[in-house]
C-alpha cells in the first residue's frame, strides 16, 4: 500500500483533477489511502456519493446535497404500474393500502419495485395487500437498516430453491454482468435445480432465470434485449452477503475455484 501511494503522489503531483468517489460504504478508501497521496496534487474537486452521513463527514465534505426521496404519490404510481395494473378501480380501491406499502418502502424506488413483485404473486385484493404490510419480514431487526424491510421481504418470500440461487450470485464482484446461460450450468452442477418430470434442468434452470428478474432480485443488462445477461443491484449483493455471513467467503472460494 506505501508503495501504490507513492507512485500515485508522483503521478498527480502539481496536477489538477475531478474525482468521483461513487457509492461510498466507509470513509477508508479516503482516510487511509487517498487522503496523503492527494496531498501532492495542485488542485482537487472531490464529489463522493454515499447513503450515510457519516462517511461523508469522515471525509470531511465542505457542501451535503440530500437527494430527496420519491413522493408518496410517485412510489404509489410506481408501485401499480410495476405490477402492471390498468383497471381503474383497482387502483383507486386499493390507494390506501397502498400508500401504506409505499411509505414502508421509504420512499426507495428498489425496495419499491422488489415489493411490487411480491405483491404480483399474490391476489389483487386489499386482504392480501393487508397481509404482505402484516408480515414479520418487515421488522427483522438483525439487519443493518438499509438492508431491512422491503429487500429482505422480497427474500424471504422466494421458495427455497430461488433462495439459493439468488444467494449464489452474490458470488460475483459489484456490477459483475452475469451471463444466463453459465448461471443454468452453474445451479444445475450446485444441485440448486429440481427435476420437474420429463423437463429438461435446463429449462428450469432458465425458469428460475426469469422468476428471479421477474422479481426485480436480478437487472438486466441495458443493452441486451433478450434478457440473457444481468447484474445484481449492489444493496440485493449486500443483503445476500449478510445472510450468508462468514459462509460466504468460504463458499465464493469454492465455487470460484471449482
Amino acid at each position: 500500500m506505501g508503495e501504490l501511494q507513492s507512485k500515485l503522489a508522483e503521478t498527480i503531483e502539481g496536477k489538477n483533477f475531478f474525482l468521483v468517489l461513487d457509492d461510498l460504504w466507509e470513509p477508508d478508501v479516503w482516510t487511509n489511502y487517498l487522503r496523503i497521496p492527494l496531498d501532492a496534487a495542485a488542485q482537487v474537486t472531490i464529489v463522493a456519493a454515499t447513503r450515510h452521513d457519516t462517511a461523508a463527514k469522515a471525509i470531511g465534505v465542505e457542501h451535503m446535497h440530500r437527494v430527496e426521496l420519491m413522493s408518496e404519490e410517485v412510489g404509489w404510481e410506481l408501485l401499480w404500474k410495476s405490477m402492471n395494473i390498468s383497471n381503474k378501480k383497482e387502483v383507486h380501491n386499493l390507494q390506501g393500502t397502498g400508500m401504506e406499502i409505499v411509505k414502508k418502502c421509504g420512499g426507495l424506488p428498489l425496495a419499491i419495485k422488489v415489493t411490487a413483485s411480491v405483491l404480483a404473486t399474490k391476489e389483487i385484493n386489499e386482504n392480501e395487500w393487508r397481509k404482505v404490510i402484516n408480515k414479520s419480514a418487515w421488522s427483522i431487526s438483525t439487519l443493518p437498516i438499509e438492508l431491512s424491510g422491503a429487500l429482505y421481504l422480497s427474500y424471504d418470500e422466494l421458495p427455497r430453491h430461488l433462495k439459493q440461487c439468488f444467494l449464489y450470485c452474490a458470488i460475483y464482484p459489484e456490477d459483475f454482468t452475469m451471463d444466463r446461460d453459465d448461471l443454468v450450468w452453474y445451479w444445475i452442477a450446485k444441485g440448486f435445480v429440481h427435476e420437474q418430470g420429463t423437463q429438461l434442468l435446463e429449462d428450469t434452470a432458465e425458469e428460475y432465470y426469469n422468476e428471479l428478474m421477474y422479481r426485480n432480485l436480478l437487472q438486466p443488462r441495458e443493452t441486451v434485449a433478450d434478457y440473457s445477461s444481468c447484474k445484481m443491484h449492489d444493496l440485493l449483493r449486500k443483503l445476500a452477503h449478510h445472510l450468508l455471513g462468514e459462509e460466504f467467503f468460504l463458499w465464493r472460494f469454492r465455487v470460484l475455484g471449482d
